[in-house]
């Protein structure tokens, strides 16, 4: 999931050298975030023009009249002059090196803390950010080998990291919000999966209800294939012994919102699969009273992350649209 999520190459870890390391599960994604943005700043760091004024014995760009005549109007030999320079001192390198601070301070293997040093000393002349996350970084075509490694960036400044192995020395904690990670993960791997279609992520633009000429209480599903077919994300467990499977009722009211708002003629909420649970493409299938709205309870084995894509496109495909409502009765993937 950290692989599709946040593009971390996870997969490229093999477990020979992780059993030689004895590397936990820190040092493994600091050795993967180090050893990816080494590689992108060795073939240079994003830079950007910015405005620079100084006082010079040539003129250079132009001439800042004011400061001129205010602070230099008996000092012929100085010019106040104002340019564009082109810098490495930019919101998106601040914030990359910020990162690699934290996880220098954090690292305790000595393979990951030459890394860190030797990007250290590539970011020598980037600045100090007070507060990183706050940065007004500006991602265009221009820095695109840096999005990802922008995002992982927030993600290590963002969290509160500590050892995962036990103990009780004070250190940094390794933790991931769940729910956030799993809607990612759906969601990226259902872009992958489900191209050309068009699939929106984190959709905006509709509301529960209208207040006079206003429109209150954003609705911002996490999947929206095609415009009418809405997908949620729920890291929780189900229960296979109980009608509702487990399903909540508060999730089930907000898709029916969801519905009422894009007008969907399918609704979709996406578990994780455990073993308590039979391997369903759909694990349950109801209906929307009075409408021929489906209502689709799905699950995906985060365990096997290859075969996620393939069932999701499965699971997406308007084929499924000629199945009978009601409880199904699929015969179990393999």
């Amino acid at each position: 999931m950290l692989a599709v999520a946040y593009g971390l190459p996870v997969a490229d870890s093999e477990p020979a050298t992780l059993e030689t390391q004895r590397e936990n599960l820190l040092e493994v994604l600091i050795r993967l975030y180090a050893t990816r943005l080494l590689s992108a700043v060795r073939r240079g760091l994003p830079h950007r023009y910015r405005v620079v004024e100084d006082d010079l014995r040539l003129l250079r760009g132009k001439l800042d009249l004011r400061r001129q005549l205010t602070r230099y109007s008996v000092r012929p030999d100085r010019l106040a002059c104002r340019f564009d320079e082109l810098s490495v001192d930019t919101p998106l390198n601040r914030v990359l090196k910020a990162a690699v601070q934290r996880l220098r301070a954090a690292t305790v293997s000595p393979p990951n803390a030459r890394r860190l040093d030797e990007l250290t000393a590539r970011f020598e002349f980037v600045g100090e950010s007070p507060d990183p996350l706050r940065e007004r970084v500006s991602l265009d075509r221009t820095n695109s080998t840096f999005h990802r490694l922008h995002r992982i960036a927030r993600l290590f400044l963002a969290g509160n990291w500590q050892s995962t192995t036990g103990g009780d020395s004070e250190g940094f904690a390794l933790l991931f919000p769940m729910n956030q990670l799993f809607e990612e993960f759906i969601g990226r791997s259902m872009k992958l999966a489900l191209a050309p279609r068009s699939v929106r992520l984190q959709a905006k633009g509709r509301f529960a209800l209208n207040a006079g000429r206003r429109h209150v209480f954003a609705l911002q599903p996490d999947i929206v294939v095609d415009e009418d077919i809405v997908v949620d994300a729920k890291w929780k467990e189900l229960k296979s012994e109980e009608t509702t499977a487990g399903v909540e009722q508060s999730d089930v009211y907000q898709m029916l919102a969801y519905e009422r708002a894009y007008g969907a003629r399918r609704l979709v909420l996406v578990y994780p699969w455990h073993q308590g649970l039979p391997k369903r493409e759909v694990f349950k299938r109801w209906q929307v009273p009075e409408t021929r709205t489906a209502f689709d309870v799905v699950t995906v084995d985060v365990g096997t992350p290859q075969s996620v894509r393939s069932l999701l496109r499965r699971t997406l495909d308007d084929s499924t649209q000629d199945w009978e409502f009601g409880d199904l009765e699929i015969a179990e993937t393999v």
